[in-house]
């Protein structure tokens, strides 16, 4: 059987689930994650191999389908990888860039304000608790052992919009 023959006596069932495998594939490659476009198109190459196994009874037909198959979604992937490391699939007005986090998420500015002064614990730092600094209570964190209730604790660093205390002083008691 030539590779014409092969495609002109498909059944028509064959070459519309064919052409759903192409499309969903195309679209799972647009869109971002193995989504429902993904399996749909999945389901529509197995269904397109069982339906030319049904019609056509050729071992040869069969296998030549399941190569066809194989071969398409091997393009179809090189061309959406190759895409994606181009950045060309960024661009797409289907694909997000933006986090959904804002921009300054984690960086309080006012916080800085704090390093160097000093407050008093509200509740145990085992190590975090709470501490009022500048008539304000604050989660914080101890940087070395456990700060207790009561005790004097000075703003010795802000990371990742963590405040991290120290004890003045003394030892814990």
């Amino acid at each position: 059987m030539q590779f014409v023959e092969f495609f002109t006596q498909m059944h028509w069932s064959v070459i519309t689930l064919l052409a759903a495998f192409v499309v969903l594939f195309i679209i799972e490659g647009i869109l971002p994650g193995f989504g429902v476009c993904g399996i749909l198109g999945t389901i529509c190459g197995i269904a397109a191999i069982v339906c030319e196994a049904i019609f056509t009874k050729s071992l040869f037909d069969v296998f030549f389908l399941i190569f066809l198959v194989l071969l398409l979604f091997v393009i179809l992937f090189v061309i959406f990888s190759h895409s994606f490391s181009k950045g060309l699939l960024k661009k797409t007005p289907l694909v997000e860039n933006n986090s959904a986090l804002p921009e300054n998420y984690g960086k309080d500015e006012k916080l800085k304000t704090l390093i160097g002064k000093e407050g008093e614990v509200i509740s145990q730092c085992k190590p975090v608790g709470k501490a009022k600094i500048d008539g304000t209570v604050y989660t914080v964190c101890s940087v070395k052992d456990f700060i207790y209730e009561g005790q004097k604790i000075k703003v010795v660093e802000i990371k990742d919009s963590v405040i991290r205390v120290d004890l003045i002083g003394g030892e814990n008691e």
